[in-house]
């Protein structure tokens, strides 16, 4: 038995005075209507409802019972409406997870902002390498970078990212512009430091794709310090298109090889595959994706 349904049936026909128009107001069959109310009188011991064939009159215990039930049953709609008015506010400890060097130098600093923009949400933004379990360490989401593998979680396309070569004008000076891309074998490099990613670099030149070795002067394993080395003059890196804007702007960095091409990445959001998508989590979605997206046009 369900006794909410059960109490807002017999108010419905209380009130109506009817079966029949309570059944139509509740938009239930009429045999619907006066098993709910049966049951309910069952459950209680008591009966609520005189029935004949003409009307219906409330009991004693009916009457005493009428405005209880309907106080109850008002105060149940009041609360219920509250508390999903509550759920829809962004507000709450949100848990983000992201690689150190996606995290540090395009996430952290969004962060803040975030964080400045909604005061009644408290955000814990977690860079760490390794693959973090989602729901056994209780975080609301991820972001990732590059093909994202099959599992049950739920993907956020947030910006596609093209790494592009740089370096700085002091290094082209001593060293002369590459022109094509089998020219890099004779070029220092930054490289990304990775067992399993070879010392070479792919490119889309001419509508078709290249791959050349290249000679890594430094292998590191963060963005930041790509850049750092290439402003220093030490050789030419992949650094994303987005975080080139001022840097190109200002002449610190020059674009290399510019008819090609590097792999295109994406960078994304991963969550649990649950039904509900807290608002907390929406937001931040939605204001990282606009971030991130506008630095891209600028590029």
């Amino acid at each position: 038995m369900n006794q909410h349904l059960s109490m807002s049936v017999f108010v419905a026909v209380a009130r109506a005075g009817s079966f029949s128009e309570a059944a139509r107001k509740l938009a239930m069959s009429t045999t619907a209507v006066s098993r709910h109310v049966a049951e309910l009188e069952a459950k209680l011991g008591v009966t609520l409802l005189r029935r004949s064939t003409r009307h219906i009159s409330m009991t004693e215990a009916g009457e005493a019972y009428l405005p209880r039930a309907a106080s109850i049953l008002e105060e149940i709609d009041t609360l219920n409406g509250e508390i999903r008015a509550a759920g829809n506010q962004p507000r709450g400890r949100l848990r983000i997870t992201a690689p150190p060097g996606i995290g540090g130098d395009w996430i952290a600093p969004l962060a803040l902002d975030f964080v400045e923009a909604h005061p009644n949400i408290d955000l814990e933004l977690d860079l760490s390498e390794r693959l973090v379990n989602l729901v056994a360490e209780g975080f609301d989401a991820a972001i990732r970078s590059g093909e994202l593998a099959d599992s049950s979680m739920i993907a956020h396309h947030i910006v596609d990212i093209a790494f592009v070569p740089v370096a700085s004008p002091d290094y082209l000076a001593r060293k002369g512009v590459p022109e094509r891309p089998e020219d890099l074998i004779d070029h220092d490099s930054v490289h990304w430091l990775d067992p399993f990613r070879p010392n070479e670099w792919t490119f889309a030149c001419n509508g078709g794709w290249v791959t050349v070795p290249i000679r890594p002067r430094l292998g590191v394993t963060d963005l930041a310090t790509h850049r750092a080395a290439a402003l220093r003059g030490m050789g030419i890196t992949l650094l994303p298109d987005i975080t080139l804007v001022e840097d190109f702007r200002a002449g610190r960095l020059v674009r290399v090889l510019p008819d090609c091409e590097s792999l295109p990445s994406t960078l994304s959001l991963v969550r649990p595959n649950t039904p509900f998508e807290p608002p907390k989590l929406r937001v931040f979605i939605d204001f990282i994706t606009k971030a991130l997206r506008e630095r891209a046009k600028a590029t």
